[in-house]
């Protein structure tokens, strides 16, 4: 049985407070980690550091977006959460079909 695959605009937010690595890699690394989700990426577009609207965190006021498009099967909303629940780097995952 083979699955379909949809087509997902996914934005991710990353915390960079307390990496010393640069952001392109820090991209990287997420793109791989979706990668084992069986997801292809097939845009990237790097939005760069914006500030948030609504600050939950005096400390953390701005975060690093960048968009993706990909390729992944039905239940990579579900995956991709469960994924990146426990993970530092990324802060949010908006997953839109």
């Amino acid at each position: 049985m083979t699955l379909t695959k949809r087509t997902n605009k996914t934005t991710i937010i990353l915390d960079t407070r307390d990496q010393e690595k640069p952001v392109n890699e820090l991209i990287e690394e997420v793109k791989t980690a979706l990668a084992t989700l069986d997801a292809t990426v097939t845009r990237e577009n790097d939005l760069g550091r914006r500030e948030f609207v609504r600050v939950t965190d005096r400390k953390f006021t701005a975060g690093h977006y960048f968009e993706l498009t990909i390729d992944a099967p039905g239940n990579f909303a579900d995956d991709v959460q469960t994924k990146f629940r426990l993970d530092k780097l990324v802060y949010r995952i908006i997953v839109q079909s």
